[in-house]
C-alpha cells in the first residue's frame, strides 16, 4: 500500500507549479511587440528578455535536483514559487526594459528550482503502475500552457485591461503562484535534510560549461557566427571535461558529489538523453511560426496566437493518451517519433506550395503536437524508472538539463536557417525548409533509437 495517500492532491500541486515555467516562455513571445513599443527597446534588448530567461533556467535546472536530494523537495519547489511570484511582480513594475531584463533573470531562478522536483516527487510518490498516469498528467501542462500561453497572451494584450498590455502576462503568475503554495503547503509533507554538502566547485564548473555552451547559441546569429562564438563552445567542452575528472576524482573519494557519473552506467538512462535531446528541436517551430505569421503575413498577434492552438491541443492529449492507453514504451516511441517525422516533413512540403496555413496544414501541426506529448512523458518515464530513490533529484535535473539543451539548440539551428534563407530565397520556401529540418533531426532520432534497441541491454539498477 502506497504510504503516500494524499499524493494525488499532491501532484495536483506540483504540476500547477510546474504550469508556470511553460507558460511564461510562450506568453512572453506573444508581449513582445508590446514590450518593444512600450520601452522603445532594440532588437538585441528584446532577444535579451527572452534568452535571459531560458539561459538562466538552462544553466542552473541541473543543480536544482540536487539541492532537493538534500534539502528536500518541498522546501526547494516552494523557494522556486516564492522566487517566481515575486520576480514576476517586479517584471510587471519595471520602469525600464533593463530592470525587466533582470528581473527575467531572476525568474529564471526561480523556474529552474520546479521542474526537477516534480519529476523526482512522482519517481517517489508514485509506483510503477500509477507512474505513468502520472507522468501523463504532467506531460500535459506543457501542452496546456502552449495552448494558454499563446491564445490567452493574445487575448490578455487584446483587451489592454486597466491601460495594462504586456505588464497583465507577468501579473497572471502571481494568483496561480499563490495558490500553489497555499496548496504545497498544506498537502505535501516536509521531508528530513541529509546530512550532505552541496559540490560548491562542482556547481561553479557545470554551470560555466552550460553558460559558455548555451549563450553562444543563442547570440551566435546576432553576432553572425563570428569565430569567436565557436571557441567559446569549444572551451564550454573543456570546462565539461574538468567538470567530468574532478566529479571522478570525489567519487572515488566518497566525497559528495554534484552529479554522480555512475548515472550514465545505467543504459537505459544513459541511451534516452539523446532523444530527448532531439525531439526538443521541435521549439524551433515556437520561434519561427509566430514571426514568419506576423512578419510575411502580417497576422496580428491574436491570429498567430490562434493557428499554434492546434500543436497545443496535440500536445496536451498525447500524454493523456499516453496515461490511458497501456501499451509498452517501445510502442509510444516509434508512433511518437513517427508523428514528428512524418508531419513536419509533409509540412514543409505543403508551406513550400503554398505560403499560408490552411486546415490540412493545422491538421497535421495537431498530429506534431500529438506526436511531442506523446513522446515527453514515455522518454521521462523510461529515463527515471531504473534510478534509485536517493538518485532521482540528480537524474531528473540531468534530464529537465538536456531538454533545455535540446531547446536552445533546436532554437539555434532552426532559427538560423529561418532567417538566414528568407533574406536570399523568401520566407515561405526558408519556413518550408525549416520545418522539413525538425522533421529530419526526428528520423535521426528514430535512426538512433532503432540502433539501441537492437541492443537488447538489460536495465540496471544502482
Amino acid at each position: 500500500m502506497n504510504e503516500y495517500k494524499n499524493r494525488w492532491l499532491i501532484l495536483r500541486y506540483l504540476v500547477i507549479g510546474a504550469f508556470l515555467s511553460p507558460l511564461d516562455y510562450f506568453i512572453v513571445n506573444m508581449a513582445l511587440p508590446a514590450i518593444k513599443s512600450s520601452f522603445q527597446a532594440t532588437e538585441n534588448q528584446l532577444q535579451m528578455v527572452i534568452a535571459i530567461y531560458g539561459l538562466t533556467y538552462a544553466a542552473l535546472v541541473v543543480c536544482s535536483g540536487k539541492l532537493g536530494d538534500i534539502y528536500g523537495r518541498r522546501k526547494i519547489f516552494t523557494l522556486g514559487l516564492w522566487i517566481f511570484l515575486f520576480s514576476s511582480l517586479a517584471c510587471a513594475v519595471s520602469p525600464s526594459i533593463n530592470g525587466l531584463i533582470f528581473s527575467r533573470f531572476i525568474q529564471g531562478i526561480g523556474a529552474s528550482l520546479l521542474g526537477p522536483q516534480v519529476l523526482a516527487s512522482i519517481k517517489i510518490l508514485f509506483n510503477d503502475a500509477e507512474r505513468p498516469k502520472a507522468l501523463g498528467i504532467f506531460g500535459a501542462v506543457f501542452g496546456l500552457a502552449a495552448i494558454i500561453g499563446q491564445l490567452f497572451g493574445g487575448i490578455l494584450l487584446d483587451l489592454n485591461l486597466w491601460g495594462l498590455s504586456w505588464e497583465l502576462i507577468f501579473l497572471v503568475n502571481i494568483p496561480v503562484a499563490g495558490v500553489c503554495l497555499y496548496g504545497i503547503y498544506g498537502t505535501m509533507p516536509k521531508e528530513p535534510v541529509q546530512k550532505q554538502k552541496l559540490d560548491y566547485i562542482g556547481v561553479l564548473l557545470i554551470i560555466s560549461s552550460l553558460l559558455s555552451f548555451i549563450t553562444p547559441l543563442i547570440y551566435g546569429r546576432t553576432f553572425n557566427w563570428a569565430w569567436w562564438i565557436f571557441t567559446v563552445i569549444l572551451f564550454s567542452f573543456i570546462l565539461l571535461g574538468l567538470f567530468v575528472k574532478y566529479e571522478q576524482d570525489r567519487e572515488k573519494r566518497n566525497q559528495p558529489v554534484l552529479i554522480s557519473l555512475r548515472l550514465f552506467k545505467n543504459k537505459t538512462f544513459a541511451y534516452n538523453l539523446p532523444i530527448i535531446l532531439f525531439y526538443n528541436f521541435t521549439s524551433g517551430l515556437f520561434i519561427c511560426y509566430p514571426y514568419y505569421l506576423q512578419s510575411h503575413l502580417t497576422w496580428g498577434v491574436l491570429a498567430s496566437g490562434i493557428a499554434i492552438v492546434p500543436y497545443g491541443i496535440g500536445f496536451f492529449l498525447g500524454p493523456l493518451l499516453f496515461a490511458r492507453v497501456l501499451k509498452n514504451n517501445s510502442f509510444w516511441i516509434k508512433s511518437a517519433l513517427g508523428l514528428l517525422f512524418v508531419s513536419f516533413i509533409v509540412l514543409g512540403v505543403l508551406f513550400y506550395w503554398s505560403e499560408k496555413p490552411h486546415a490540412i496544414t493545422h491538421i497535421l501541426f495537431l498530429f506534431a503536437g500529438l506526436g511531442h506529448g506523446l513522446i515527453m512523458p514515455v522518454m521521462m518515464k523510461q529515463s527515471i524508472q531504473t534510478i534509485s530513490l536517493n538518485q532521482a533529484g540528480q537524474a531528473s535535473g540531468i534530464v529537465s538539463t538536456i531538454m533545455q539543451i535540446g531547446g536552445v539548440l533546436g532554437g539555434a539551428i532552426i532559427g538560423t536557417i529561418f532567417f538566414s534563407l528568407s533574406e536570399v530565397i523568401g520566407y515561405s520556401s526558408a519556413f518550408a525548409i525549416a520545418l522539413g529540418t525538425i522533421g529530419i533531426v526526428q528520423l535521426m532520432s528514430i535512426a538512433f533509437y532503432k540502433v539501441i534497441h537492437k541492443k537488447q541491454f538489460k536495465p540496471i539498477i544502482i
